[in-house]
């Protein structure tokens, strides 16, 4: 089968202050240096960069950018996104976090592109010496600044939680067109709900309390950290807690996670998934801290039980 060519473009964005924006064209006119077999089209294809895609890589480390990456399986799903398991064409693996609400096709980026340039436009001449001065004494700053997008946000406290076995470690966000993709660590050996439901079918292999004891303790190594560095998880629960082949957990997703001052209640939204939501958090001030520890003892209960105690907690 003869190699087909592939070209792509990667747009490499500096940080805010930079003098350039750097626009490198990749082509992978052969994909015979890996295994053709191995690395061809598969059933997730459409799941693959779209033809002429506009990617951005600026959030990706230095030894990652400019790779071609094929999705070989879905390994998990929420409300709102899609999990997938990615290989490049050099063989590494990373488990890649996609939304279900952004369009990947460069026919809608271009749209997009259109609209921002015209609303852009727009802004510079009805409002930028007119409006806002009136309102606000102050003309308006430059479109081109760029604002503390959650991407940044997550990095910034990936980089404060800093390196931990029991934690998922976050490698960084690729933009493809309008839909931005997150890159974790890849944790094969799934979920800790999937792995008690297999389990649960298997009378024959029930977890023990010395796994379920090893498990908990990982857990807790985890949360301990984060909770040293005055950090909340705010979604604990067993969808969250991914293990090794090995058998160790590593806790994923601080996408609800908030910083606390120690001993200070907090009101503010509540815990991500009722089930594990101690019944402070609905309707009164509360610890952050506390709120974690409490849906660990959810995770516990179903690491005993097989499931949890209830829907909502009264």
């Amino acid at each position: 089968m003869a190699a087909t060519s592939k070209t792509k473009t990667v747009v490499v964005e500096r940080l805010e202050g930079s003098e350039s924006l750097t626009t490198v064209t990749a082509t992978s006119a052969t994909e015979s240096a890996t295994s053709q077999e191995s690395f061809e089209c598969n059933d997730f294809s459409y799941c693959d960069d779209p033809k002429d895609a506009v990617i951005d890589e600026t959030l990706m480390p230095m030894e990652l950018r400019g790779k071609f990456w094929k999705t070989e399986r879905t390994l998990g799903e929420g409300g709102n996104f899609k999990v997938y398991l990615v290989r490049s064409n050099d063989g590494l693996k990373y488990a890649v976090r996609l939304s279900r609400r952004q369009d990947r096709s460069t026919k809608c980026y271009r749209k997009s592109k259109e609209r921002q340039i015209e609303a852009a436009s727009y802004m510079e001449k009805h409002l930028k010496n007119v409006l806002f001065p009136r309102l606000f004494g102050v003309r308006l700053l430059t479109f081109r600044r760029r604002s503390l997008h959650p991407s940044f946000q997550a990095l910034q406290l990936d980089e404060l939680i800093g390196y931990h076995p029991n934690i998922v470690r976050l490698v960084g966000f690729r933009k493809v067109n309008l839909c931005t993709q997150r890159f974790v660590e890849y944790v094969s050996g799934g979920d800790l709900h999937d792995f008690m439901e297999a389990r649960r079918t298997r009378k024959k292999h029930q977890v023990g309390i010395k796994e379920v004891r090893s498990l908990f303790s990982d857990l807790m190594r985890a949360v301990k950290h984060i909770h040293n560095l005055h950090i909340a998880h705010m979604d604990i629960k067993v969808e969250n807690c991914l293990l090794t082949p090995s058998g160790s957990l590593k806790l994923t997703d601080f996408d609800e996670a908030v910083y606390f001052e120690p001993g200070k209640k907090m009101r503010g939204s509540v815990y991500a998934t009722k089930a594990y939501a101690a019944p402070e958090t609905f309707d009164k001030e509360y610890r952050p801290d506390c709120a974690d520890m409490w849906a660990c003892g959810i995770v516990l209960f179903f690491l005993l039980r097989r499931n949890v105690p209830w829907e909502v907690a009264k």
